[in-house]
Order: C-alpha cells, then sequence, then structure tokens
C-alpha cells in the first residue's frame, strides 16, 4: 500500500480485514447469529472507510467539546467521528442509495447491540449484498482496484432451496415476539423510501439464481457468471421483466408465508390481552390507525406495510406480527383500548401512528 499516508494505509487495512471478516461470518454454514455479525464488521468496515477518506483529505474527523475546539477525548485518545456522522460529513445533501442503505443498517446495528435478534437473514438478504458492494465500489474507486477485495471472495454455496417452509414457519413463531420487533424497524424504513431507491442496486441488490445450461463441459466452465445489468438497453430490460414475471408466479403459493388473517390477529389480540376482541372491533382499529384503505378504496393497495398487506389474487388484506405486537402494547393503556373499541365509528389516531 505504498503511495498513500501510513495512517490513511492503515485505516485501509482495517476497512478491508474487517470487510473480509463480515463476509466470512455471512457464508460460514451453521452461524446462527450471521446477519447481526455480519452487519457489525460492515459498520466498522465503513467507518475505518471513510476515515481514511477523511485523513486522505486532511479532514479532523473527531468530535470537538461543545463551544471549544478542543477535541474530545476518550481513554486518551480523540474520539472519532461515528458512522452517522461520517455520513452527514461525506454525503452532505446527496441522498444516494448507497447512505440510504447505511442509513439502515445503522438502526439495524443499534438493535442489534440492544435487543435479541431472531433469524432476518431472509428479511435482508438484499440490503447485506448492496452493503458489501457499495463499499468496494468506493474503496476501489477512491484508492484504486489494488485494494479491491473481491479477489478473496468467493461465490458461496447455496441450499436456502431445499429449507422447509414448515421449518421456518415455526421458527418464526418461536421468535414471534423479537422478530415482530425487528420486522416493524425493517418495513417502517423500506415504506419510507422514495420509490426511485428500489430501481437501482445500491440500497439493496437482489438477484435470482437461474440454472445455467451447456451442451459439452467448454460452453460452461464458469459455473457462476455475472452479466451486467443495463437499464440503458430496452431489450435487455424487456429480458429481466419476462424473467421475474416468470419467477413471481413460481412464487406466488409462498408469497404470503408469515403473515396473518383477520381471524389470527383477533384470536392472538384476545389471548393475550384478555380483552374482548371481535372482528368489528379490529375493524375499528385499522381505521382508527390508518393501516389500510377502506374496502371500497381506488387504491386497494395503499397499506401501512409495518402492518398490513393487499393480497391482490384474493382482494383481501394480511396482517404482520407486528400488528399485533402493536395492538398488544396499545391496550395495555386502558384508556387507549376504550377509546379504539368502545365507540361506535372508529376515530384516527396520529399521535400513535410511530410507535
Amino acid at each position: 500500500m505504498s503511495g498513500l499516508p501510513t495512517k490513511v494505509r492503515q485505516l485501509i487495512s482495517k476497512a478491508r480485514d474487517a470487510a473480509t471478516m463480515a463476509v466470512d461470518v455471512y457464508n460460514r454454514p451453521a452461524t446462527a447469529f450471521r446477519t447481526p455479525g455480519y452487519v457489525v464488521l460492515m459498520i466498522i468496515a465503513w467507518t475505518a472507510l471513510l476515515h481514511a477518506i477523511f485523513e486522505r483529505r486532511k479532514i479532523a474527523y473527531y468530535y470537538r467539546k461543545k463551544n471549544s475546539r478542543r477535541f474530545e477525548i476518550i481513554d486518551g485518545d480523540r474520539k472519532a467521528w461515528d458512522l452517522s456522522k461520517c455520513l452527514q460529513e461525506f454525503y452532505r445533501d446527496a441522498q444516494p442509495g448507497a447512505r440510504k442503505n447505511l442509513e439502515f443498517f445503522t438502526g439495524l446495528r443499534n438493535k442489534i447491540e440492544h435487543t435479541f435478534v431472531p433469524e432476518i437473514d431472509p428479511e435482508v438478504v438484499g440490503e447485506c449484498q448492496s452493503l458489501l458492494l457499495n463499499f468496494e465500489e468506493l474503496l476501489v474507486s477512491t484508492f484504486g482496484q489494488r485494494y479491491a477485495i473481491a479477489s478473496d471472495l468467493v461465490f458461496p454455496l447455496q441450499l436456502s432451496q431445499f429449507r422447509s417452509p414448515a421449518r421456518a414457519t415455526a421458527q418464526r413463531r418461536a421468535q414471534a415476539l423479537e422478530f415482530g420487533r425487528l420486522k416493524q424497524y425493517i418495513d417502517g424504513f423500506r415504506a419510507s423510501l422514495d420509490e426511485a431507491y428500489w430501481k437501482t442496486n445500491e440500497y439493496a441488490f437482489r438477484v435470482y439464481l437461474v440454472p445455467k445450461i451447456g451442451n459439452r463441459p467448454s460452453t460452461s466452465d464458469l459455473a457462476v457468471e455475472f452479466v451486467k445489468f443495463d437499464d440503458q438497453n430496452p431489450a435487455e430490460m424487456e429480458k429481466y421483466t419476462r424473467a421475474v414475471a416468470i419467477i413471481k408466479e413460481k412464487q406466488i403459493s409462498v408469497a404470503n408465508l408469515g403473515l396473518l388473517k383477520p381471524g389470527e390477529v383477533v384470536s392472538q389480540v384476545r389471548a393475550r390481552t384478555g380483552k374482548p376482541f371481535s372482528y368489528h372491533k379490529h375493524c375499528q382499529c385499522w381505521q382508527s390507525y390508518h393501516v389500510r384503505p377502506a374496502r371500497q378504496d381506488p387504491k386497494p393497495a395503499n397499506c401501512d406495510n409495518r402492518y398490513c398487506f393487499y393480497d391482490s389474487a384474493h382482494h383481501d388484506y394480511l396482517y404482520t406480527a407486528a400488528w399485533v405486537e402493536h395492538l398488544v402494547k396499545e391496550f395495555a393503556d386502558e384508556t387507549k383500548y376504550d377509546e379504539v373499541c368502545s365507540r361506535k365509528t372508529a376515530a384516527p389516531i396520529t399521535a400513535s401512528r410511530s410507535s
């Protein structure tokens, strides 16, 4: 790593090592702490990379004491900016997908540090992949190809398609409380994003694996081949659209895995709160909290996806575990229960929308 100041080289080395370790943890078989471990290490990697960029630009990336030019000192060292502060200084007013991806993981990292984390691998795999790709892109574009980590990584073997749906469902039920809380954060963050972020790979990288067929060994020497996605090529875009449509059609049968019918919500809320709770009271709840539109609304899919999704195939609504948790939490307050469920018509509630 010659040609760069020593401190910059040290920070780059730290960033590369942390990212490589993160991928190793994520791809290691039988690792229960897969995504949380990956996220924590990638946050370290990104922080070190941005520190390296600031160091090279001769920017003092340390917190200063309030109303003072002096730096804050912790255990004899200056207190360096955390990732959130680094993002503010690096991107300023720009809001690219890479920044949104990092903001998502900063919030998720905070929850990982302070709560039990259930298995969330399938929920955030797209964001996890972009977190690494964006890191590599910034590392190489800033310091050169010699510092790329792609050559040190391999494509992991996948067994996901053999996992029993029943096993996945049972595991989620066992972790229902913790999973519901994290899912609420994940869905809430995604719902806050402009649709434009989903049209790029910077926020979340999603890939479909299609078997590669060859008539003889020489025609398929590469078991895995990445084809560049070119959104400026209409013909290629049409191919992707058709492929996605075919894959989605095959996934319809499991699309609603983990979501709850209204009757299941009613039963769970009634059992957990010990309060009278009926279909009618549930109707009052989704009206009060603006969870979904009325039955004849021209935009039936305009739901709060933290709590509810519209099933276009069956023209009805399904609810998340987070919705049950929300109602249980709200109804711990007897006044709130009476306010929502003891009136003939549901009054809108705005103060608790963000809870």
